[in-house]
C-alpha cells in the first residue's frame, strides 16, 4: 500500500545523447511514479557548473497530466505543458524537478510558499542549503550527488519522505527536528557504525521505511544480524530495504536485544524529558514574546553578571575570603526575591493587556465581517435581480447568436438597448454602495485605532509602573551593598597581619593554590584598603545595573509602540486592498456585459472582441 514510498531498484541504462554509450546503470521507479537513476559513473558527463535560476526553475516546473491528454498528439501536450509552465506563479507551484539538470548549489527558490515535493536527484550538489523557507515541503529527494554532511533541515518540520541515496555521507545527524519523517533512503554512503545508526533513528516514531543497504554497516554484519539490530530498535517499520518486515522477526529481535534496550530505553526517557522541558520553555518564551515580555526572565542575571564591576562583587561573594558571614550571598538572595516578585507582578498585567487588547481586535474584525455580510447580500440581490432580466432579452451568455436567433431577437433590440440602461444603474449602485461601505469601514478603523491606541498608552503606562518598582528593589540593594562592604572593610582593617579564615579557593594546597591565592587577595585587598575605590565599585555596579533597567523598558515600550503602529497599518492596507479589489470586481462584471450588449445588437465583430478581451487579462478573472 503506497502509503510510504517503496523504491524497487532494477538495472536499466542511464539515461544519455542518442549517440553516446551508456555504461551499465541502476534505475527504478517509485511508487508515486518518479524515477531514481544512479549515474555514479556519469557524473563527469554531466554540466559542473549549471546556475539554478528563473528559465531553469520554470522549465523545471512540474505539470500533473490530465485525462484529456492521453488523446493529444504529444507535440501538443508538450507545448500545452510549456505554455503552462511559462504562466504558472511560483507561489502556487507544488512540484519541482531537477532531475539529471546538473545543478552544483541549490539556490533561488524563494517564493514557493506551496512547494511540497523538490527532487534534486543526479546532480553535483555538495551541500544541503537555502531550504529553510520551504516549511512546507513534504518530499525531498537529494540521491545521486556529492554530499557529505546532512544539515540544512532543520526547519523542514512536515518533511515525510527523505532521499539521500547515493552520496558520501558518514554520519547521520542534522535530522533531530524532522518528526514527521516516514520514509528515510540513505542507502550506498558512508555510513560503518550500525549500532549508532540504530539508536539515532530510534526518535522518529513515525519512520515506516528504510533504506540501508549498501553502506559499509551493512557488509559488516550478517544479514539477520543486521536486520535484527534494526528491529530492536525500531519496532515500526513496514519496510526495510525495500522488503516488507515481517513482525515475528521484529519480536524476536526485541526479546534477543532486552537486555541492551533496557539502559537504551532509559536514555531515552531522560531525552524524552530533556525535550519536553525544551518545549516547555519554548512555549514560555512564546507566551512572553505575545504579551511584550521577551527577555524578561534573563534581566536578573544580566545585571548580576555582566560587566567588569559585577565580576568584581562576584568574587569577593564567592571568595568567602572577607566575607566570612555570607552577607553578601544572603543580600543578593533576598534582591532576587524581590526583583523575580515584581517581574511576575509585571508579566501578569501584561498578559491581561493582551487579553484586552485581543478582545478589542476581535470585536473589531466581527463588526467588519457583520458590515461586510450586509452589503455583499445587497449586493448580490442587485445583480441576481439584473440577471433575471438579463436572461429574458439575452438568453445566450457566450455571445455567439446563432443566425436564426439574430433575426428572432431583432425586435427586441429595445430590450437590450433597455438592458444596457439597466446596467448603467446597476454600476451606479455597486459603486455607492461600495462607497458607503468604504466610508463605514474607514469609520470603524478609525475608532478601533482611537480604542487600540488608549490600550497601548495603558500598557506602556504599566511597563513604566513596574520598572520603576524595579529600581527601586535595585536602590535597596545598592544601599545594602554598600553597608555591607564597609562592615567587610572595618573587618579586614582589624584583621591585618591574620591569615584569613575560609579561603574558599580550594580544598588542596600547593604552588598553584597558593599562587591563585595571593593574586585574588592582592586584588581584593587593594579595593578594601581604599574607601574611594571601594565606594567607586558599588556605584559604578549599581549605575550599570540602572542602565540596564532603563535600555530594557525602553526596549518593551517601544516595541509596543512598533506592533500597535504596524497592526493598525496592517488593517488600513487590508481595507485598501479590499476596496481596490472590490472596485475592480465591480468594473470587470460591468465590461463583460457591456460586451455582450454590443455583440448582440451586432455593434462588435465577437471574435475580435474575444482575443482583445483576453490580452486584457479579465478572461482568466
Amino acid at each position: 500500500k503506497a502509503t510510504v514510498s517503496v523504491l524497487n531498484w532494477v538495472p536499466r541504462p542511464a539515461r544519455r545523447g542518442a549517440d553516446t554509450p551508456s555504461p551499465p546503470a541502476a534505475q527504478g521507479r517509485c511508487a508515486d511514479g518518479m524515477i531514481r537513476t544512479d549515474t555514479t559513473g556519469d557524473r563527469a558527463d554531466q554540466p559542473t557548473f549549471t546556475v539554478l535560476d528563473e528559465a531553469l526553475i520554470k522549465k523545471c516546473i512540474y505539470v500533473p497530466p490530465t485525462g484529456a491528454e492521453e488523446d493529444k498528439k504529444t507535440r501538443e501536450r508538450e507545448t500545452s505543458k510549456a505554455a503552462q509552465k511559462q504562466k504558472q506563479e511560483f507561489h502556487e507551484v507544488a512540484c519541482l524537478i531537477f532531475s539529471f539538470t546538473g545543478i552544483s548549489k541549490i539556490d533561488n527558490l524563494v517564493g514557493f510558499d506551496r512547494l511540497t515535493k523538490l527532487q534534486l536527484d543526479n546532480n553535483n550538489i555538495q551541500k544541503i542549503e537555502n531550504l529553510d523557507h520551504l516549511s512546507n515541503l513534504v518530499w525531498l529527494d537529494l540521491s545521486f550527488n556529492k554530499i557529505k554532511v546532512i544539515e540544512g533541515l532543520s526547519e523542514l518540520k512536515k518533511l515525510e519522505d527523505l532521499t539521500l541515496h547515493c552520496n558520501e555521507i558518514s554520519k547521520l545527524e542534522g535530522m533531530d527536528e524532522l518528526m514527521s519523517l516516514k520514509c528515510f533512503s540513505i542507502g550506498k554512503n558512508q555510513l560503518g557504525d550500525l549500532e549508532e545508526i540504530a539508536r539515532y533513528l530510534r526518535r522518529f516514531k513515525q519512520l515506516r521505511m528504510l533504506a540501508l543497504a549498501g553502506n559499509p554497516c551493512h557488509g559488516k554484519t550478517t544479514s539477520s544480524n543486521y536486520e535484527f539490530k534494526i528491529y530492536s530498535h525500531m519496532g515500526n517499520l513496514k519496510y526495510l530495504d525495500y522488503r516488507l518486515v515481517d513482525p515475528k522477526n521484529v519480536q524476536q529481535a526485541k526479546a534477543e536485544h532486552r537486555e541492551h534496550l533496557v539502559s537504551v530505553e532509559e536514555q531515552d526517557k531522560k531525552e524524552e524529558e530533556r525535550q519536553r522541558q525544551i518545549r516547555r520553555q519554548l512555549e514560555e518564551e512564546a507566551e512572553l514574546r505575545a504579551c511584550n515580555c521577551e527577555g524578561v526572565t534573563a534581566l536578573f542575571d544580566e545585571l548580576i553578571e555582566d560587566g567588569s564591576e559585577a565580576k568584581q562583587i562576584t568574587a569577593f561573594r564567592e571568595s568567602g575570603v572577607y566575607d566570612e558571614t555570607g552577607r553578601l550571598k544572603e543580600i543578593l538572595n533576598k534582591y532576587r526575591e524581590s526583583f523575580d516578585e515584581r517581574l511576575k507582578e509585571l508579566v501578569g498585567r501584561m498578559q491581561d493587556h493582551k487579553k484586552v487588547k485581543d478582545t478589542e481586535l476581535s470585536d473589531f474584525h466581527e463588526t467588519l465581517a457583520v458590515a461586510k455580510d450586509d452589503v455583499d447580500t445587497e449586493c448580490k440581490a442587485l445583480i441576481k435581480k439584473f440577471e433575471k432580466a438579463k436572461k429574458m432579452v439575452m438568453p445566450r451568455h457566450d455571445g455567439h447568436p446563432t443566425k436564426e436567433e439574430r433575426e428572432r431577437t431583432e425586435d427586441n433590440d429595445a430590450g437590450v438597448r433597455d438592458l444596457r440602461t439597466r446596467l448603467v444603474q446597476l454600476k451606479e449602485r455597486l459603486l455607492e454602495r461600495e462607497t458607503d461601505q468604504q466610508e463605514a469601514y474607514e469609520a470603524v478603523i478609525s475608532e478601533f485605532e482611537t480604542n487600540y491606541i488608549a490600550l497601548q498608552e495603558e500598557t506602556i503606562e504599566t511597563i513604566n509602573e513596574c520598572f520603576k518598582k524595579l529600581q527601586e528593589a535595585e536602590k535597596d540593594y545598592r544601599d545594602e551593598l554598600e553597608v555591607a562592604f564597609e562592615e567587610m572593610r572595618g573587618r579586614h582593617q582589624s584583621s591585618v597581619g591574620q591569615e584569613p579564615v575560609g579561603t574558599g579557593l580550594g580544598t588542596e594546597r600547593g604552588a598553584d593554590w597558593e599562587e591563585d591565592l595571593s593574586s585574588k587577595r592582592t586584588q581584593l585587598e587593594s579595593i578594601l584598603e581604599n574607601k574611594e575605590e571601594l565606594d567607586k565599585l558599588v556605584d559604578d555596579s549599581h549605575n550599570a545595573r540602572q542602565q540596564k533597567l532603563y535600555a530594557k523598558e525602553e526596549n518593551l515600550t517601544e516595541n509596543e509602540k512598533n506592533s500597535c503602529a504596524q497592526l493598525i497599518e496592517k488593517e488600513k492596507d487590508w481595507e485598501h486592498q479590499r476596496n481596490r479589489d472590490r472596485i475592480c470586481e465591480i468594473y470587470m462584471y460591468c465590461n463583460m456585459i457591456d460586451r455582450l450588449v454590443a455583440v448582440e445588437l451586432g455593434e462588435s465583430d465577437p471574435l475580435k472582441d474575444d482575443k482583445e478581451f483576453a490580452q486584457t487579462g479579465f478572461a482568466g478573472e
